[in-house]
């Protein structure tokens, strides 16, 4: 995965967006490392102010976001399951 800065680790654990694959390497949940790759990076160089109009990067950026972050709400809404539950274990 594309080295990540300290403070981003930090924000992207705490909005529960990142995770191991089988391997122990860091991603993304919800992507392979590949992918993870490619989403961090043009994510990257979309804030640089980089333009990508590749309609085939845009459309594999947006299906990269949207496989992401169906994983990534479904493990906060396990979290929220969990306090509801249980909220004497939280």
């Amino acid at each position: 995965m594309s080295t990540l800065s300290e403070d981003e680790v930090a924000y992207l654990t705490e909005m529960r967006a990142l995770g191991t694959d089988a391997r122990g390497d860091r991603v993304l949940v919800g992507l392979t490392e590949e992918e993870t790759d490619f989403y961090v990076n043009h994510g990257r160089r979309r804030v640089a102010g980089d333009r990508d109009h590749s309609p085939e990067n845009k459309r594999r950026y947006l299906e990269l976001f949207e496989k992401h972050e169906r994983v990534r709400l479904a493990i906060i809404g396990g979290e929220v399951q969990l306090r509801t539950e249980n909220p004497a274990r939280h």
